[in-house]
């Protein structure tokens, strides 16, 4: 997600953490529709993902807590660089946060930018599902950037078990990565993936690299697999390899478009029966696609 309204209406959410699989847990919050993983192991726990704000992300270690068990959380991995899976490191403060190297470049851009947005359009809460209060929490928010951070693939050890983290590409940013528990068939593919809205092609998406980026996660992801989205609910193999099939049907038509007779102007106006989202959902995807094409001025 890359700006207040860029996720949508929010969906049901669950009331606390669920156990998906052995020692695996998701919570779905309404904020943003967004969702954060829980990994228990004997040497503490991983949290992916802390929600949009240092107040939300103290929610999320009172739901922790009332799983009823001793848990210290020694480490945060963030799926990607955005706010509502970001600002919420603030509050684990004796974690070590995780993120590929380029969350690491852009935290502090990114944090600029929504923190602009919502003082552009403070009126918007409600049709997107969050108060002005959720806003104010967002906007006074300190972000905690990563104190780690890996390039291709990096692994937490937590005694009996690991997690491992894989970047394969760009995709809905360029720091995109999936969070996985080798000895279970679990995967966070964070906003890569979203189930209750259309995937989220924002102002630093890359349209024509993200098929190919899922594909590459898809390798490990079987039948059995719970891959848990960014928003929404768990979904399966099947759910995944169609998302990527209609983002690179995206991608094939801004090719098209671009390399054609087509003008911007007419690519974002004029519809085609190939494209599987609204035009009025792809701009930014349009725009990105047409600058990523546009070879360099000498």
């Amino acid at each position: 997600m890359t700006a207040p309204a860029a996720g949508g209406a929010p969906g049901p959410t669950t009331g606390g953490f669920v156990e998906v699989a052995d020692r695996v847990f998701v919570a779905r919050y309404r904020q943003w529709d967004v969702n954060v993983g829980l990994v228990l192991g004997r040497h503490g726990a991983v949290v992916v993902d802390t929600r949009a704000s240092d107040v939300q992300g103290a929610q999320v270690l009172d739901d922790i807590r009332r799983l009823g068990r001793d848990i210290e959380v020694r480490h945060v991995v963030s799926s990607h660089v955005h706010f509502d899976h970001t600002f919420g490191n603030a509050a684990f403060e004796t974690a070590i946060v995780h993120a590929h190297d380029n969350v690491g470049r852009t935290t502090q851009t990114a944090a600029d930018h929504i923190k602009a947005a919502f003082r552009a359009d403070p009126g918007a809460g409600p049709e997107y599902g969050y108060t002005e209060r959720d806003a104010a929490e967002v906007m006074a928010t300190v972000v905690r950037g990563p104190d780690r951070t890996f390039g291709s693939n990096a692994t937490i050890d937590l005694g009996d078990r690991v997690v491992t983290m894989a970047y394969a590409g760009r995709g809905h940013t360029d720091g995109d990565v999936a969070v996985l528990v080798p000895d279970t068939e679990v995967m966070f593919l964070g906003d890569l993936v979203e189930e209750s809205a259309h995937p989220s092609f924002g102002h630093d998406c890359w349209p024509l690299e993200w098929a190919d980026t899922l594909s590459s996660h898809l390798v490990q992801v079987s039948e059995s697999t719970v891959v848990v989205p960014g928003h929404g609910r768990p979904v399966d193999e099947a759910f995944v390899t169609r998302q990527r099939d209609e983002i690179a049907s995206v991608a094939a038509v801004i090719r098209e478009r671009r390399l054609g007779a087509a003008s911007l102007e007419e690519a974002l106006r004029d519809p085609d029966p190939r494209l599987p989202y609204p035009l009025d959902h792809l701009e930014s995807a349009i725009r990105r696609g047409w600058e990523h094409l546009t070879p360099p001025v000498a």
